[in-house]
């Protein structure tokens, strides 16, 4: 017995539907996954919901690592503008450090700067810096200084194998 028209363009409609739940479907894994994959800071100086204070955070995920180097991200927020050592001004940044553990140092790989406090909004300027052009994360004129803090626990982790 011949299809009629009618019974041949059933299989047609379900195709679609399938597809949509397919990419419905597809979707919502993706959230999931973008949600899981936010990062979460560590919070060493300030806090991050406090417009007036200076805060200082660090990613715990390692960027990178190579021998007694370690690519980090680290993000500050400060109690009133500032302008940084090339006279960029910024309220935030949050930038890439590369710390030398056998040196004991940090300096600035890339720093995306911010006018509004608590990297709110989009950052304004994003610089390179090279290995030629030194930039230091000293984190002036904060009470108490962390940098040395955050250099040493940084570099104690060389010594943790997972399990």
């Amino acid at each position: 017995m011949r299809p009629t028209c009618r019974q041949a363009a059933r299989p047609l409609q379900h195709k679609p539907r399938f597809r949509m739940k397919k990419l419905f479907l597809l979707c919502c894994l993706y959230g999931c996954c973008a949600a899981q994959a936010q990062t979460v800071w560590f919070n060493i100086l300030g806090d991050p919901g406090n417009d007036r204070a200076d805060t200082v955070e660090v990613d715990p995920t390692p960027v990178a690592v190579e021998g007694n180097t370690r690519l980090m991200r680290v993000r500050v927020s400060r109690a009133t503008n500032r302008l940084n050592w090339d006279s960029l001004p910024y309220r935030s940044y949050v930038s890439e450090v590369v710390f030398d553990c056998t040196r004991q140092t940090a300096r600035y790989v890339s720093v995306d700067y911010y006018t509004e406090p608590a990297w709110r909004g989009k950052p304004y300027k994003r610089v390179l810096y090279s290995h030629n052009e030194l930039r230091r994360m000293l984190l002036r004129d904060m009470s108490p200084n962390p940098h040395q803090r955050i250099i040493r626990a940084v570099c104690q982790t060389a010594s943790i194998t997972s399990n």
